[in-house]
């Protein structure tokens, strides 16, 4: 969609601010009409045509979700879902052992996250994020353990003991996927008021077996060959590389779709696909982005799974794409398709199509950890088209 008249244009850039921010404040723009207004506002800056890159984009975005010329990234949220999944369980506990590290890990995870020096505690930390985790549903352990309340809390409701095996069953019930997708918007709206707002927010996730989960959720929701979205997911090797394991999760994920004779209806339809095949950490996100699109807020996107829920939530509500910043590369094949299904999603709406993850790194933590990192690229587009001179200037 091209900018309204009154929007800036490359042979009127005189006072561009001043042009620019009529756009941004008028109701009855479009969020494209503002993010092009924005665009061609950073085109006239001291600086070559698109010479920052993705930095422009991230600037025009969200200078158009935010209605202002001086965009900010200061009040970061991060809300991390964490659930286990039947598949992961060991075979003699009906599961499929579909990953290289045992379920028992995710609740590790949580234990470390909780004392603050997991991961994501300390990226959030160096970057000035608020850090929260969501357990709506971890398996129970050998041991019991109380979440502190401070940054890992127990979701009000949640999923006892993980999914079911796919496989084998439903992972979800219907009543169960629109639960958990509630508790996600419940979750993220009580962090922004607790923040007393943010302008962005990242979403990430815990849950041993989550790689095999979204590539099912992709495989099953676009049709795509199930070898195409397999990847090694958590590996024991330094390479990330264990074939053995993708042999696996592509038997795993073809097993689940045959047993779901129905597959072919799941193509399309996020609510079907979820309870079929999802997971309870991947709804809860899923919730989260759809509350964010309510509030105009930016999502810095992570890897392979937060990727596969914003998949899900473009699906069910194609105006979320407006807000999507991919940050980081997955070392997951499937990372690619997701991506593709989004902008192909936001064509059809007349939604600017995303940039490319900004980072390259070989990332394949989780937590959140991508999107994390990519805090001060946000910041550093907000700075740009907030502060850098114009060529007039």
């Amino acid at each position: 969609m091209s900018p309204n008249p009154s929007s800036p244009s490359e042979g009127a850039a005189a006072e561009p601010n001043i042009s620019l921010a009529t756009t941004l404040s008028d109701s009855k723009q479009s969020f494209t009409a503002k993010y092009e207004a924005a665009r061609l506002y950073i085109d006239s800056l001291a600086k070559p045509v698109g010479s920052l890159g993705t930095l422009e984009d991230w600037g025009a975005r969200i200078a158009a979700l935010q209605q202002t010329t001086t965009p900010k990234a200061d009040s970061a949220a991060c809300l991390i879902f964490a659930a286990d999944h039947g598949v992961a369980k060991d075979t003699s506990e009906g599961g499929r052992n579909c990953s290289a590290y045992p379920q028992i890990v995710s609740r590790k995870v949580l234990e470390a996250l909780d004392h603050g020096i997991a991961g994501a505690s300390v990226l959030s930390k160096c970057n000035n994020v608020e850090l929260r985790v969501i357990d709506v549903g971890i398996a129970d352990g050998p041991v019991s353990y109380e979440w502190s309340g401070n940054t890992v809390r127990l979701a009000t409701r949640r999923i006892h003991d993980g999914t079911k095996n796919f496989c084998t069953g439903n992972a979800l019930t219907e009543e169960q996927v629109k639960m958990c997708i509630d508790v996600g918007r419940e979750e993220t709206t009580k962090l922004m008021d607790e923040m007393g707002g943010a302008n962005v927010i990242m979403f990430g996730e815990v849950g041993i077996g989550n790689t095999t989960t979204a590539a099912a959720l992709i495989a099953a929701l676009t049709g795509v060959d199930v070898a195409t979205v397999c990847g090694s997911g958590a590996s024991v090797t330094r390479d990330g590389i264990n074939e053995e394991i993708v042999a696996r999760k592509i038997d795993i994920v073809k097993e689940a779709l045959d047993f779901h004779s129905n597959a072919s209806s799941l193509n399309g339809n996020p609510m079907q696909a979820l309870g079929a095949v999802g997971g309870a950490e991947i709804c809860s996100m899923v919730g989260g982005m759809l509350e964010a699109s309510k509030h105009d807020v930016a999502i810095l996107v992570d890897g392979f799974i937060v990727t596969t829920a914003a998949m899900i939530a473009c699906m069910i509500d194609p105006m979320v794409s407006r807000l999507l910043l991919f940050s980081t590369k997955s070392t997951e094949k499937g990372q690619v398709i997701a991506i593709t299904t989004i902008t192909e999603i936001a064509t059809a709406n007349s939604i600017p199509v995303h940039t490319k993850p900004a980072l390259d790194m070989g990332l394949r933590m989780g937590e959140a950890s991508g999107c994390i990192t990519s805090v001060p690229l946000l910041r550093s587009a907000c700075a740009t088209i907030s502060s850098l001179a114009t060529l007039n200037d």
